[in-house]
C-alpha cells in the first residue's frame, strides 16, 4: 500500500484551495495552450477565430480549452503572479486592453492550425484571416463571410476522365489586405493547396481533408470551384472546408516553395512552421503588430478592413440580414422584418489591442479590479474564488453563459491495463464527480458523461450510459471489483468495504492483469494547482479512489506545457486530465477518436482504435443530412459513454467579467461566452 507522506500533504494543500473557491499565488509552470484542448481541433476552430462580419466562427474542429489543444512546445516561464507585466507603449483612451494567463508560442497562422493548436494563440491570432462562411452572432446561422452568397449544390462532374463533386462559390469584391492587394480566389486555392500537399498536421485535416480535397481553381478573381474526390458530408464542406483561413497567396507563395525543398514532408512542415511572419498582410480587422516575450502582444487596427460599418440584423422570426452601404447586402432565413432580436454594426472601433501576460489568474484579475485591462481571456472563466473577488467592484460587470468546453481523464491505449474496456469502466465507475463537483468543489463545476455539451442542445445527447452515476462509495467499490474480476483481474487481497459502505476496511493488494503480470504503477498527469484547481482536485481523488481498490495510480500535477509535450508530442504516458475547447458542429468526435489520427501530434493522442467506431465516424463525415448527422452524433455519443476512450469529467459555467465603465459590448449572452468570441475585439466600443 502507498505511504501516505507528500502526496497527502499536497492533496490536503489542494483541497483546502478548491473548498475555498480560489488559487494560490504561486508561479505555475505552464505559460501555455485545451479544450480543448487541448487540441484547437480545432483539437479547435480557423476554428473559433470572429469572422469577417464580426460573427463568431466556430469552425472546423474544437479549440483548447484551459489552454488546450494540440501539442506545442515549451513556453516560456510566466510572469510571477505578484508581478504587473511589462506593457505596450500605447496610451491611447483609444486601446482595447485585455489581460491572458500564458503566452503566445508561435505568431505562424500555420502552426497555431498545427503543432501549436492552443487557445493563448487563437486569442491574439483570431480574427486576422478571411473565411468563406462563418456563424452569426448568438443563433449561429451559416451566412457568408468572404463568399458574397451560398454556395451552388455539389454536383457529379468528369474531368479529364476523372469524377469530381464540384461546387462553386462567388466572392465579395473590394476585400482588400492590409497591403492593398485583393483578396481573391486564388488566395483560398493556394491555402487549400499548400495544406494538401504538405500533408499539415493538427486541426488541417479536419479542415482541409485529403480524403476528400482535390483542388480548387480560381474561375476569376472573385468565382472560386472547389473540386472533391468524393462527395463531401456536411463536417467536410459546410462546417469545415467553408471555414478555411484564408492567407494571402503573394507573402506566402516563396516561403512555401522553400519549404517544399526542405527533405522528406516532416521537414517541410518544419520549415514552414518556423517561419516568423513579418508584416503578413492582414484581412481582418486588426494586423498582429508585435510580440515581447512574457509580457504583451499588440495588434493594430487595419484602418481598410473591408466589412467595418457593415451592420447586422437578426430578426426574431429567424431572418438575417448584412448590409454594408455601398458595398453590399445579403439577406436570408426569411424575409426581413418585424421585432428585431439583435443589431449591431461592425468595427473596429479601438486604435490596437493590447494583450498583456500574467503569472497567474489572480494577477489577471487584479489587473481587470485596478483597471489595467478591460477585459479578462481564460477558457476557464472566473472560478468562485475569483469571482467573489470581483463582487461589489464598481465599474465591473460579470455575465455568465453556457460553456463550450469539456474535461476529461483519457487513457493510452498503447499500454495495458487501458486497452481493457472492464478496466476504463472500473476507472469511470469509482470517480464519484457528483462529491467532487457538488461536495469538494461546492458547484463551481458540474459532472457530465457525454462528450458534447449539453448547451449545445442540437448536437447533445441525453440518454448515454451513465456509468457510476448516483452509486454510494461502497456500490461504487463493489461495482468496480466485480468488473475487473469478470475480466480477469485478480488480487492477492480483494478490498473490503465497511458494512455502512463508507469507507475502505481493507485496501487492495497485489492486483495483477487478466495475463498475470502485476499491475504496473501508473501517472495521471494533471495541470497544477496554480493553474486550475479543479482538474487538480479530481486528479488527486481518482488516485486516491483507484489505489483503494489496489490500483497503484499517482496524481502527477505538473506544467501544462509538459503535459501537452508527453501527451500530444511523445505519446510517453499512461492517464492525463485536460480539456477541450468544442466546437458547434460536433465533428470532433472523429478527429479525437478515429484510429487516423492517434499518429504524433493527431488528436487521438491516446491511440484509440475500434473499428466499430471508426465505421460511424466514417459515415458521420460523408454525411449531407443535418437530421441524419444528428442522429449519428447521438449514436456516436452513446458509444463512447460505454467504451470510454475518455472518462468526461466535469464542465462549468463560463463566468466573465468585463470593465463596464470603460467599454460595451452589443450582447454578452452566447454559448461558450466571449472567449469565442475572441473578446469582441472588431465590436467592443468605448464609453
Amino acid at each position: 500500500m502507498r505511504s501516505m507522506g507528500l502526496i497527502t500533504l499536497c492533496s490536503l494543500i489542494v483541497l483546502a484551495i478548491a473548498l475555498l473557491g480560489c488559487q494560490p499565488e504561486v508561479v505555475t509552470e505552464e505559460v501555455v495552450r485545451e479544450v480543448e484542448v487541448e487540441v484547437v481541433v480545432t483539437a479547435t476552430p480557423d476554428p473559433n477565430a470572429p469572422a469577417q462580419t464580426g460573427q463568431p466562427a466556430q469552425g472546423p474542429g474544437p479549440t483548447p480549452v484551459a489552454a488546450e489543444s494540440t501539442p506545442r512546445p515549451d513556453a516560456p516561464s510566466p510572469t510571477p503572479a505578484a508581478q504587473a507585466p511589462a506593457t505596450a507603449t500605447d496610451v491611447s483612451e483609444n486601446v482595447y486592453k485585455l489581460g491572458i494567463s500564458a503566452d503566445l508560442t508561435t505568431t505562424n497562422y500555420w502552426s497555431y492550425l498545427g503543432k501549436d493548436g492552443t487557445i493563448w494563440n487563437l486569442y491574439v491570432l483570431g480574427g486576422t484571416k478571411p473565411t468563406l462562411y462563418s456563424y452569426s452572432a448568438q443563433r449561429f446561422d451559416w451566412v457568408p463571410s468572404l463568399a458574397a452568397d451560398f454556395p451552388t449544390a455539389l454536383q457529379e462532374e468528369t474531368v479529364g476522365g476523372q469524377a469530381f463533386w464540384t461546387t462553386e462559390v462567388p466572392l465579395k469584391q473590394g476585400v482588400k489586405w492590409s497591403d492593398g492587394s485583393e483578396v481573391t480566389a486564388e488566395d483560398f486555392a493556394f491555402t487549400a493547396h499548400v495544406a494538401a500537399e504538405l500533408q499539415l498536421s493538427g486541426n488541417w485535416p479536419s479542415i482541409v481533408d485529403p480524403d476528400f480535397f482535390d483542388h480548387a481553381e480560381a474561375l476569376d478573381p472573385y468565382r472560386l470551384k472547389i473540386y472533391f474526390k468524393q462527395k463531401p458530408g456536411l463536417a467536410r464542406w459546410q462546417f469545415g472546408q467553408a471555414f478555411m483561413p484564408i492567407f494571402p497567396r503573394a507573402y506566402w507563395e516563396p516561403i512555401v516553395a522553400e519549404a517544399k525543398q526542405a527533405g522528406d514532408i516532416i521537414e517541410q512542415q518544419k520549415v514552414l512552421y518556423a517561419h516568423v511572419p513579418e508584416n503578413e498582410p492582414t484581412a481582418g480587422g486588426y494586423s498582429f503588430d508585435k510580440w515581447e516575450r512574457g509580457a504583451f502582444a499588440e495588434k493594430e487596427r487595419n484602418p481598410d478592413y473591408y466589412f467595418a460599418d457593415s451592420v447586422v440584423t437578426q430578426y426574431a422570426s429567424g431572418a438575417y440580414a448584412e448590409s454594408k452601404s455601398g458595398a453590399y447586402e445579403f439577406m436570408a432565413y426569411g424575409e426581413p422584418g418585424g421585432d428585431t432580436a439583435l443589431e449591431y454594426t461592425v468595427g473596429p472601433f479601438a486604435d490596437s489591442a493590447i494583450y498583456s501576460i500574467y503569472g497567474s489568474q489572480d494577477a489577471t484579475v487584479l489587473a481587470l479590479k485596478t483597471g489595467d485591462i478591460d477585459f479578462m481571456l481564460n477558457p476557464l472563466g472566473l472560478s468562485r474564488g475569483l469571482q467573489e473577488q470581483l463582487q461589489g467592484e464598481a465599474g465591473l460587470t460579470v455575465i455568465e453563459n453556457a460553456s463550450d468546453g469539456m474535461r476529461y481523464l483519457g487513457f493510452n491505449f498503447r499500454k495495458q491495463p487501458m486497452q481493457e474496456k472492464a478496466f476504463r469502466q472500473a476507472v469511470a465507475t469509482l470517480i464519484d464527480k457528483e462529491f467532487i463537483t457538488s461536495t469538494v468543489l461546492q458547484g463551481v463545476a458540474i459532472p457530465i458523461y457525454t462528450t458534447v455539451p449539453e448547451g449545445n442542445q442540437a448536437w447533445y445527447n441525453p440518454d448515454v450510459p451513465l456509468i457510476g452515476k448516483g452509486l454510494s462509495r461502497g456500490e461504487r467499490i463493489e461495482q468496480a471489483v466485480q468488473m475487473l474480476k469478470d475480466a480477469g483481474f485478480t488480487w492477492e487481497t480483494e478490498p473490503r468495504v465497511s458494512e455502512d459502505g463508507r469507507f475502505v476496511e481493507q485496501v487492495g493488494e497485489g492486483l495483477r492483469m487478466p495475463n498475470g503480470d502485476p499491475m504496473p504503477r501508473m501517472d495521471i498527469l494533471a495541470p497544477s494547482p496554480g493553474y486550475d484547481p479543479l482538474r487538480s482536485t479530481f486528479a488527486i481523488w481518482i488516485e486516491r479512489w483507484l489505489n483503494e481498490v489496489g490500483i497503484p495510480v499517482r496524481a502527477d500535477l505538473t506544467g501544462f506545457n509538459l503535459i501537452v509535450d508527453k501527451v500530444f508530442t511523445n505519446q510517453n504516458f499512461d492517464m492525463w486530465i485536460l480539456g477541450w475547447g468544442l466546437s458547434l458542429y460536433p465533428d470532433y468526435l472523429e478527429a479525437f477518436f478515429h484510429s487516423r489520427h492517434s499518429n504524433l501530434e493527431g488528436h487521438n493522442a491516446g491511440g484509440y482504435n475500434n473499428p466499430e467506431f471508426d465505421r460511424l465516424a466514417d459515415e458521420l463525415l460523408a454525411e449531407t443530412d443535418v437530421e441524419a448527422a444528428r442522429q449519428k452524433v447521438f449514436e456516436m455519443q452513446a458509444f463512447l459513454a460505454d467504451d470510454l476512450p475518455y472518462v468526461p469529467l466535469f464542465d462549468t459555467p463560463l463566468v466573465e467579467a468585463y470593465r463596464s465603465d470603460r467599454i460595451e459590448y452589443p450582447y454578452t449572452q452566447s454559448w461558450g461566452g466571449l472567449q469565442d468570441v475572441a473578446g469582441m475585439t472588431t465590436l467592443v466600443q468605448f464609453k
